[in-house]
């Protein structure tokens, strides 16, 4: 689990309750519990959605959704990962490409024992290359495709919380002009005003609602996958540059000294050995 997005969505929900609690109290009023709101705003934002996007997309969603909540497996370790290459580059330059077929079942990331594969079998580098660019930028759209659908879910979550309000304040006036007639001057003004505004404050709930779910919720997860995405993306440049290097048969140091660009200067100081 990832516990930066547990911490902050704990963190920000405390805030939050802390903020609705009247002084003296350590628990919101019943107000701004309001579950017709609350459904204005999930149910809208859910039928924009589908709206705008393929039921499979709105579906795969959910799924998408989970891995702001777990650990990125796609980023590795970038020293470990140079090191991985090498150990591949040195083997292909001992005892050439093929030689590498036998360490492609052992291969964890796809993305990697998809390439060396092609390396093996592809002589021309341009060709490779164009092949590895093609994959690439395949997973980053479907990874952008994921976080625009929640990007726009936080535009469209807080709309619905106007609209909420909107509907609930004509309903109020409404109400408040058949009632009125009715009353008498000075009882029925005094009344007449404290129920437009407990109406007013019901009616701002859904407002509430669409504000917190768009910026504690939605907009933050297409960020968090974003993140995670250019991690991601980060890690198989180095593999592409890795593979490209080996199908080049360039000299393991030479490949190494080229992927330790990729490295920021601590991770490298970090991983040197001791006494270096």
């Amino acid at each position: 689990m990832d516990i930066a997005t547990i911490i902050g969505l704990i963190f920000g929900l405390a805030l939050v309750f802390f903020g609705m609690s009247e002084p003296g109290s350590i628990s919101p009023p019943e107000t701004f519990f309001n579950l017709r709101g609350l459904a204005i705003v999930l149910g809208g934002t859910l039928a924009a959605t589908l709206v705008n996007y393929p039921l499979k997309n709105v579906i795969g969603m959910l799924k998408v959704s989970l891995q702001a909540f777990a650990n990125n497996k796609g980023a590795q370790n970038p020293m470990e990962m140079i090191a991985e290459l090498g150990t591949y580059s040195d083997q292909a330059r001992k005892k050439g490409l093929h030689s590498l077929e036998n360490f492609l079942e052992g291969i964890e990331n796809h993305y990697l024992q998809m390439g060396l594969a092609n390396a093996i079998l592809e002589k021309d580098s341009k060709k490779l290359e164009n092949f590895l660019d093609n994959e690439l930028n395949s997973m980053i759209d479907r990874h952008a495709n994921g976080q625009e659908i929640f990007y726009n879910m936080g535009s469209y979550a807080p709309a619905f919380g106007l609209l909420g309000t909107v509907m609930g304040l004509i309903l109020m006036m409404t109400r408040q002009a058949g009632t009125s007639s009715v009353d008498s001057y000075a009882t029925g003004a005094q009344d007449s005003m404290s129920a437009l505004l407990g109406g007013m404050g019901i009616a701002l709930v859904t407002t509430f609602y669409g504000v917190l779910l768009a910026n504690l919720l939605f907009i933050p997860i297409a960020g968090k996958l974003k993140t995670r995405s250019d991690e991601e993306v980060h890690s198989l440049k180095i593999i592409k540059a890795g593979i490209l290097s080996i199908h080049s048969k360039e000299h393991p140091l030479i490949m190494r000294e080229k992927l330790l660009t990729f490295v920021d200067k601590d991770t490298r100081k970090n991983d040197k050995p001791a006494g270096e």
